[in-house]
């Protein structure tokens, strides 16, 4: 598409290399190859063109 959807940062953790995988300012988690860490902000892309989990129904007591 032509932009940066996501974010994989490279870091140092008690010198071990880990990934730090974001995808919309939220952090997805941490990885521990380059790949695992692509692949989730991927999916994370790719899960955010469908539809959203369905929150249920209202509420109406509490107003």
């Amino acid at each position: 598409m032509g932009r940066e959807y996501g974010t994989v940062t490279i870091v140092r953790v008690d010198g071990e290399v880990r990934y730090r995988a974001e995808f919309g300012g939220r952090l997805l988690g941490w990885g521990t190859t380059l790949r695992g860490a692509c692949e989730r902000v991927h999916h994370a892309f790719v899960r955010s063109h469908g539809p959203t989990e369905w929150p249920g129904y209202p509420d109406f007591h509490d107003r």
